[in-house]
């Protein structure tokens, strides 16, 4: 996968892409497509400072996340803007599913059955946050995975999920989008 930002992005440290060594092979061809759709075509990800993986295991994966102020709401009790909890939502639903297919040995189509989102805290705009998912397994075509968003520096949960996936659904071509 390509380390270089996108443009209009920054990159908010040095920290190079870990790598599992029992990747089936499909994986990174299929991130850095992923990473061209969503930096490119993707309204919420094309306008994230950054959205970086940083660690790609077998079952596990590991993004930085920077968040603009222009997903902020209201206030915390703090006085600051927050950034709003829908993000999280879609981030983690995001990223928990590059982990169904870290686990899988052949790329095949996934889709959310469930996602439960639990929010514990809060992100200010420009916070750098550490997304953690994993995938837990896969029983009868249903994948099951958990994950977190937290504050980089001071490891604090912003929030929680626990999401299931249907494995081997039947998708759309993305040419029925037009």
């Amino acid at each position: 996968m390509n380390d270089t930002p996108a443009p209009n992005t920054k990159k908010p440290d040095n920290q190079k892409l870990e790598i599992g060594d029992d990747l089936p092979d499909f994986i990174l061809p299929m991130m850095e497509a992923s990473r061209q759709f969503i930096q490119n075509e993707h309204n919420l990800f094309a306008r994230l400072k950054t959205f970086r993986p940083t660690r790609i295991m077998r079952g596990q994966a590991d993004f930085s996340i920077t968040v603009p102020a222009d997903f902020s709401e209201g206030a915390s009790a703090s006085g600051e803007r927050v950034i709003h909890g829908g993000i999280f939502t879609i981030l983690l639903d995001t990223i928990l599913a590059y982990t169904v297919w870290t686990r899988l040995d052949q790329f095949m189509p996934i889709a959310t059955i469930n996602l439960k989102t639990d929010y514990l805290g809060h992100a200010e705009p420009e916070q750098a946050i550490k997304v953690m998912a994993h995938c837990e397994g896969i029983a009868d075509d249903v994948a099951f995975c958990s994950g977190k968003a937290v504050c980089a520096e001071t490891g604090d949960v912003i929030a929680l999920a626990e999401g299931t996936f249907m494995v081997g659904t039947k998708g759309r071509s993305s040419a029925s989008r037009l």
